[in-house]
């Protein structure tokens, strides 16, 4: 097993060659090095001060925004990249590792709390035949997980094409996983919210497939008003999200599509997910934990094969 760290979290590998582990750590960093806001020379950071004028990115970073902008769409703003001028004055310009506990990240967090929503309807413009993007004024762009999801899920069918046709990379929980040779597929298990030293389900992924989970009980911290905060936030609000789940694990054809869809989930809880997953990829297997320790799953989760570790505490959604 070959590990490294990018993007603020540790990525590891799996049964790839030593060339092919080089190759997914050095396209890894790349891709950071390219889409992170949190470096002043990234190219996303020389987008984001563009002013509003029209911008020509590399085919890297204008791949990634049209597909974060077809997923913006596609979860009626649910999945947004846009987070607004608003986030620069807050001051949250460096990874969390960076803040100060007692300023930065509990000042950041108390004024988002206190942020009005704001509809943008048109966050950006893309002019196909100059292959140039305009951001509308106010608009900011932060890609978070999903650039991390898209870069390996990216590099593994490079990998595929190569010939490599077994392997796994995990950037930091979000994993991406093919098998072509007709094995046993990979055994993937999913820790306890609650007790992360735990796990609470396991299932194998055969073929080529991704896993992303989303949780509110990572990167938790207290603000200036003794208020617990943690770093999901619900669009609509511009709040943390409040709703009742605590960690939703989605398992789809790719790693992108389950980093954004386990976000949304977890923002409108298991009331309303049920009914919007159904309306839009029914075919997704979903994982969730409610904040008093309840595991729910859908039938497309079972139908992948899930097993509780503990029999006696599952429920169907």
């Amino acid at each position: 097993m070959h590990s490294f760290k990018a993007m603020n979290t540790v990525f590891w590998t799996m049964h790839l060659p030593q060339r092919e582990q080089q190759q997914v750590e050095s396209w890894v960093q790349y891709v950071e090095d390219k889409l992170s806001r949190f470096r002043a020379t990234s190219e996303l950071s020389r987008l984001n001060q563009s002013g509003g004028k029209p911008f020509v990115p590399s085919a890297l970073l204008y791949t990634v925004l049209r597909m974060a902008e077809a997923y913006y769409r596609e979860t009626d703003g649910l999945f947004s990249p846009f987070l607004g001028e608003e986030i620069r004055r807050l001051g949250y310009d460096r990874t969390f590792e960076e803040l100060s506990p007692a300023v930065g990240e509990a000042q950041i967090y108390s004024r988002i709390l206190q942020r009005k929503q704001r509809d943008i309807n048109h966050p950006v413009q893309f002019n196909r035949m100059m292959k140039s993007v305009t951001l509308s004024p106010g608009v900011f762009l932060d890609f978070g997980g999903i650039a991390k999801g898209w870069s390996v899920q990216k590099i593994s069918g490079w990998l595929k094409e190569d010939g490599i046709t077994r392997g796994l990379i995990n950037a930091g929980g979000d994993i991406v996983a093919w098998d072509e040779d007709g094995g046993s597929g990979w055994e993937i298990t999913v820790a306890n919210p609650m007790e992360p030293e735990r796990n609470l389900a396991r299932f194998t992924l055969s073929g080529c497939a991704g896993v992303a989970t989303s949780s509110t009980r990572k990167r938790r911290w207290t603000d200036a008003a003794g208020t617990t905060q943690h770093h999901i936030l619900d669009p609509r609000t511009g709040k943390p999200t409040a709703s009742d789940l605590v960690q939703v694990t989605v398992i789809a054809p790719d790693v992108t599509t389950a980093e954004v869809y386990a976000k949304c989930l977890l923002v409108l809880g298991t009331k309303e997910a049920k009914h919007w997953l159904a309306c839009r990829q029914p075919d997704l297997g979903v994982i969730a934990v409610e904040k008093h320790g309840k595991r729910f799953a859908n039938e497309a989760a079972y139908e992948m094969g899930l097993r509780w570790i503990e029999e006696d505490l599952q429920w169907k959604i």
